[in-house]
């Protein structure tokens, strides 16, 4: 006969136990195996968009810490800023975020790192999620490069403050084309441009301003990352027909915040990333939605947030092929 052990749970806590085995082994078995990392990806992700949270002051999750190449997706809220320390001592910062104020996200990243120099800056597009931080940058460092389009925001007007800003400092002024290799003087770097509006043009038109981002492809050490600025939807499945596997790279910088219109499946055909990360902050617009997450994950991509997880460092060294094994003697 079993003896029951007096001090073992009571029968309704081993049901209730029992209970959740079985249904966690029901929803795994009949979870296709092959899909089951983008199912159980796919749930954390939309949990954690039903659920925020709110990241450490100052904490920066690290993917790898480790000489070379560092790209740092900053958490500035609802807007882009990224700063990418180079191999050689060189920096750059792709867009500024959403604010201007020495109380910022971003004038708090550069002071935490003391940073007083940016070799190159880049204004993917002009809106002003990305670019009023630059009114603080050029304010308060010394600038060496800035790349821009040649498109007019003809709703607004901060983009020509921008600009008026750099002329008056005397900064040297780049319109890079698609096709254009950049120079930043960074040993074993290789940065190339698939889209950017590099004649003039006005419009006050989101989806227009938005396709004419600078979309540059940054490679290291047989790795990359994607920077994509907010190109979205239609112009995504256009390059990827134009540029197919060209576009191939490690880590994609989300377009527009995760919207619906980005990620598109064509695109991320060609892009296969391994990681991708979405910079999105508090928003009346639904970014990241369901159906961008959906196609990331449904591309293998493993996604973060710097609504979530807070400023987020990704060094290019953790892509470097796995070392052969040692020659035997």
């Amino acid at each position: 006969m079993h003896r029951v052990n007096q001090n073992s749970p009571a029968p309704a806590v081993l049901k209730a136990v029992f209970s959740a085995v079985f249904l966690l082994l029901t929803v795994f078995h009949f979870a296709p195996a092959a899909n089951a990392q983008a199912y159980s990806q796919l749930r954390d992700a939309v949990a954690d968009t039903a659920l925020p949270q709110t990241p450490a002051a100052s904490a920066y999750t690290v993917f790898s810490a480790g000489p070379g190449l560092n790209v740092y997706f900053l958490n500035v809220g609802q807007g882009d800023a990224i700063y990418i320390e180079l191999p050689g001592g060189k920096n750059a910062l792709i867009d500024g975020g959403p604010s201007r104020a020495a109380t910022g996200g971003l004038a708090g990243f550069l002071a935490e790192k003391k940073v007083s120099h940016i070799d190159n800056v880049v204004l993917t597009h002009p809106h002003s999620d990305h670019y009023n931080g630059l009114q603080y940058v050029f304010s308060n460092l010394t600038v060496g490069s800035f790349y821009d389009t040649r498109l007019d925001n003809s709703g607004a007007k901060g983009d020509e403050t921008i600009r008026a800003q750099v002329a008056a400092l005397g900064i040297n002024t780049f319109y890079p084309a698609a096709g254009d290799n950049l120079n930043w003087s960074a040993p074993g770097v290789d940065i190339k441009v698939f889209n950017a509006c590099d004649k003039p043009l006005a419009s006050k038109k989101s989806e227009t301003i938005n396709n004419c981002s600078i979309m540059m492809r940054l490679s290291y050490n047989g790795s990359s990352v994607l920077f994509t600025g907010d190109v979205e939807g239609e112009r995504e499945t256009e390059l990827a027909a134009h540029y197919g596997s060209a576009l191939k790279s490690d880590v994609l910088k989300v377009g527009h915040h995760g919207s619906k219109y980005s990620s598109t499946s064509a695109f991320l055909a060609a892009v296969k990333p391994a990681r991708a990360y979405i910079e999105v902050g508090k928003n009346n617009y639904g970014h990241p939605t369901q159906d961008a997450l959906g196609r990331l994950l449904a591309a293998g991509a493993k996604i973060f947030r710097t609504d979530l997880d807070g400023t987020l460092e990704v060094s290019l060294q953790a892509f470097i092929a796995p070392l052969k094994p040692a020659a035997v003697n």
